[in-house]
């Protein structure tokens, strides 16, 4: 039988097999990562090896969490001097990411309640408003409101029935009820009990829609 005759197996087979290979390639990374960090200290040339590897397998770095990783180490060595302070987040946010390996949610797999994260939502951004809340991989808050600027998406500070999405940062903690970024999140999840069209999503799900909006924008 021709494979011309039927192309869409050619194809499946094509995209199982590279997701299959991305899928090692990132569990080398979060593997390599591991080992950077197993002596609770990261030194330069570490970083530097990282970012090697990251640019090698280019392929990876729209796919999450090497994309977080990239982008991460990309502000860092933007300047050309690591300090002292990047050094120490780059070690603390590496420890929490393969600490606690993400669910197709994007939450941690620690014990605690459950975060309500929307499953396979429709995310957009053109005329669309984001509150985002937690620690983020991608960067600080004000990064994350700059990236959806780009855009045409409007960031708020505040949990509103009248918000889009709530973004939650991968950086959260297992008890999240007792933070302070809790509160938001228990507000949207009344907000949505009470019928509003509000949609909470998790920075891998923010991030990979992000990805694609900029490739197709040309951001």
């Amino acid at each position: 039988m021709a494979n011309e005759d039927f192309p869409f197996l050619s194809y499946a087979a094509s995209k199982a097999m590279e997701h299959r290979v991305n899928t090692k390639c990132l569990q080398a990374l979060l593997g390599i990562c591991t080992g950077i960090i197993a002596d609770e200290a990261i030194n330069d040339k570490e970083i530097s090896y990282i970012r090697t590897w990251l640019l090698e397998h280019e392929s990876l770095c729209d796919q999450w969490p090497a994309s977080a990783i990239h982008y991460k180490i990309a502000e860092i060595m933007e300047d050309g001097i690591i300090t002292t302070e990047e050094r120490d987040a780059l070690m603390t946010r590496l420890q929490q990411l393969t600490g606690n390996y993400f669910a197709e949610t994007g939450a941690a797999q620690t014990e605690g309640p459950a975060m309500p994260i929307d499953d396979d939502p429709s995310i957009y951004f053109r005329n669309m408003s984001f509150c985002f809340t937690g620690e983020f991989m991608y960067g600080t808050r004000a990064a994350c409101e700059r990236a959806i600027l780009k855009l045409g998406a409007l960031p708020v500070d505040r949990v509103t029935k009248k918000i889009d999405y709530l973004v939650i940062g991968s950086m959260v903690n297992p008890n999240w009820v007792n933070e302070t970024y809790g509160r938001k999140i228990e507000q949207a999840m009344k907000y949505k009990e009470d019928g509003c069209e509000l949609t909470i999503i998790s920075e891998r799900q923010w991030s990979d829609a992000l990805i694609e909006a900029c490739s197709v924008a040309h951001v």
